[in-house]
This record gives structure tokens, sequence and C-alpha cells, in this order.
């Protein structure tokens, strides 16, 4: 039952972090109007780059690490950190972007959330996912409600109450782990940065597969254009998500299971995905056309439905060429993809316009699947 409940709340973590953001974008776009939010979201993006930049995969690697040697978790976790902060003076580049105060403000930000996500190996580590989902709650209510209460939008007043949003989570999750039971020896070592690379390496390949066409609308649309991609590319992304979400339960057993048991799971996703997708993508359209009122075409809403069914058939193929130790295949496939993607979203933005972009992911996305699908089929007959 504990298992179960352990599982549940894995679930609800990962989808309710990436529903809360998207809480947060529709009402700022209510509130304050799509041009004055897509300039925050501007300054967001970049913000979320670099923080992912600094993370550095330390993730996964931190992870593994702790399996291997429980009694120097705190050596392990301090040491990490202070050796990924090294990369900090890379966030000096936002004052060639950004005025002086936006920038500062993005730097804390950064900061703030390179302390507070350094925290979700530990998290995963100990399985307090509960306790996370309650902090990021708090983190939401007080950023969703500073909102409310501002009349007029300020950027540099939205910078404060997210950096407030922040550091109250911060707080909430050092009272979490505050007790040290261990001694501490820190050490700060490049080794560190180059260990936990290729983590690094996996994760920002497929991280530019998915987003790059969102940094492509940001510097070549206007912030207004910007605040509707960035609604219309969260709604998606979370209905993908949920290919991740309904495999979780079996990812840690999945190792140990035959080609019978994985022909079953890819025969359960095949009859769900696209009653899920359908479903999904109405429910999409109805809360941003009936109620955000963003007003884009049918066609947008007809590529980012054709483009989320893939992700329900790669999950699984993914996941075999892991077991299959193809992790390198995977990657490669993620940087061609990318590359494809960024050439194509590229001409066809100059071209098209914004529906471009969209059917350049489309694509992008089916040829993926197929790419995945053909080195499963090569790797399993090894």
């Amino acid at each position: 039952m504990k298992k179960i409940i352990k599982i549940g709340l894995s679930i609800l973590r990962g989808f309710s972090i990436p529903l809360m953001n998207f809480i947060i974008i529709i009402t700022g776009i209510k509130y304050f109007g799509k041009e004055n939010w897509g300039e925050y979201l501007n300054v967001i993006i970049w913000i979320s780059f670099i923080v992912f930049i600094l993370n550095w995969g330390n993730k996964d690697y931190l992870i593994r690490k702790y399996g291997k040697n429980p009694s120097k978790i705190n050596s392990f976790f301090l040491s990490n950190l202070i050796t990924r902060s090294l990369l900090l003076p890379i966030t000096l580049f936002l004052f060639i972007f950004f005025p002086f105060k936006v920038a500062t403000l993005a730097v804390l930000i950064i900061i703030l959330s390179l302390l507070y996500n350094s925290f979700e190996s530990l998290i995963i580590y100990h399985q307090k996912f509960g306790q996370q989902v309650i902090i990021e709650a708090i983190g939401f209510g007080v950023f969703f409600g500073a909102i409310h209460c501002t009349v007029n939008f300020n950027i540099i007043n939205i910078l404060q109450f997210y950096c407030l949003s922040i550091f109250v989570k911060l707080l909430l999750v050092i009272g979490l782990f505050k007790k040290f039971k261990n001694p501490i020896h820190i050490k700060v070592t490049l080794n560190e940065l180059l260990f936990s690379f290729p983590f690094f390496a996996l994760g920002l390949s497929g991280m530019i597969n998915s987003k790059i066409d969102l940094y492509l609308v940001t510097i070549f649309l206007p912030n207004q254009t910007l605040s509707s991609y960035q609604t219309i590319t969260a709604s998606f992304l979370m209905l993908q998500a949920l290919s991740v979400f309904i495999t979780a339960p079996i990812n840690k057993s999945f190792y140990r299971s035959n080609d019978k048991i994985i022909n079953k799971l890819k025969k359960i996703l095949k009859k769900i995905t696209i009653p899920i997708t359908i479903l999904g993508s109405f429910c999409i359209w109805f809360l941003l056309e009936k109620y955000l009122k963003l007003g884009l075409s049918k066609t947008i809403y007809f590529l980012s439905f054709f483009a989320s069914i893939p992700a329900f058939y790669y999950i699984i193929p993914i996941l075999n060429l892991y077991k299959h130790k193809k992790e390198k295949i995977v990657l490669h496939t993620n940087i061609i993809i990318t590359l494809f993607n960024v050439t194509m979203s590229f001409i066809l933005l100059k071209t098209i316009g914004l529906e471009g972009v969209f059917i350049s992911v489309c694509i992008s996305q089916w040829i993926y699947l197929l790419t995945i699908k053909q080195y499963e089929n090569t790797a399993s007959k090894l």
C-alpha cells in the first residue's frame, strides 16, 4: 500500500508542478494582457535556460552516487552544489540583453533556483514527494496571490514576487532536510562537472529538442505572440507528459521485463493514445479560445494534436533502448532531430510565420518516432 501511495505522490508531483506553472501563465495573460505578460515570459525563458545549465545533470548523477555510498550523501550534495556554483558568472550575460534592474532580479532568481533545485536529488532519493507537492503549492500560492493583488503590470514587481515565491520554497525545503547526521567533508573539484556531463548532455539535447522552437519565437516574434505560443505549447507539453506519468510506475521494473510484457505495454498505450490526445486537445482548445480568447487558428490546434501523438508511442521504445544500454543512440537522435527542427523552424517561421513553427515541430516529432522505433528494432535483434 505504501508503494502505491509513493507512486501516486510521484505522479502527482510530476503533473502538479507544470500545472501550477500553466495556471500562472493563463492568470498573467488574463490579468495583464498578452503583450505585458509576454515581457515577463521573455525574461523567464532565458532564466530557465541558464538555470538548466547550472543544474548540470546533478539530479541523476547524484542519485546514482547516493545509492553507492549512502553515508556520504550530504558531502556529495554540498560538494556538487558548490562546484556547480562556479558556473554562476554566465549569468552576467543577462546584463547585456536586459535593463540593469531586470537583469539583477533575474540573477537573484537564478541563484535561488540553483539552491532550491539542488534539493531535487535528495527529494527523490528520500522519496519526499508529498512534502515537495506541499512546498510547491505554498510557493505557487505566494506568487498567485501577489499577482491577484497587483493592479497594474510592472515587470520589476512581477519578478520580485517570483523571487519571493522561490525564496519561500527554499526556506521550506531547507527545513525539510535540516538534519545532517553524518560528518560533512566538502570537496570542490571539476571532476564533478566532468562526471555529470553525460547526464547534462542527454538532458540538454532533450530540452533543446522540445523547446528550441520557443527560443526562436522569443527571438523573432513580438511579446504578444510569445505569450500565445508559450500558453499553447505549455498546454500540449502537459498532454504529452501524460505518457511519462502513465509509464512511471513500471520504470523501475521495466529493465527486468521480458519482450512479452513490453509488447503488452505498447498495446495498452496504442489503445489509449488517440482517445487521450483527442480529449486533451479539445479541452485545451476550449480553455484557450473560449476562456482566454487567444485567437489562434484551428490549424495550429490540429498540428499540436498530431505533434502530441508520437510521445505516447516512443516512450516505451526509448525505455527499451535504455534497457539495452543504448543511451548514446537516444542522445545522437535527439541532437539530429534538434538540428533538423531548428533549421526547418527557422525557414518556415520566416516564410509562413507562427504556423510554420508548429508544422516543423509536428514533422520533427514523427521523424523522431520513426527513428527511435527503427533503432529499437535493431537493438532488439542483437
